[in-house]
């Protein structure tokens, strides 16, 4: 495998896995808020909080690590897409002939 496609993996799976940890993050919050607040007294805007509050924070965070990892899928694909580009321009086909001796 070439290095850029090793590296914009790595990358990728790491932004995954901080994407994976926001969001369980946020739904845990979400759950205790529901707890602390049944359905028909649930305040505004308790889905991402207030600004300043511990869910919009979460919020947040899953949002910008929901963005980087979009960022990183488009990288991976460009990256692929110029190794594929790069070495289609890169092969030569050699066409050996050849005589059979009578």
């Amino acid at each position: 495998m070439h290095a850029e496609l090793l590296t914009r993996r790595r990358a990728l799976a790491a932004t995954y896995r901080r994407y994976l940890e926001a969001d369980r993050a946020w739904h845990l919050a979400l759950r205790e808020v529901n707890l602390w607040f049944p359905v028909a007294s649930r305040p505004v805007g308790s889905k991402i909080g207030n600004p300043g509050s511990r869910i919009r924070m979460l919020f947040e965070r899953r949002e910008r690590a929901l963005l980087q990892l979009e960022a990183m899928r488009l990288k991976l694909a460009m990256a692929k897409r110029r190794l594929a580009e790069r070495n289609a321009t890169m092969r030569q086909h050699v066409l050996l002939i050849t005589r059979r001796g009578g």
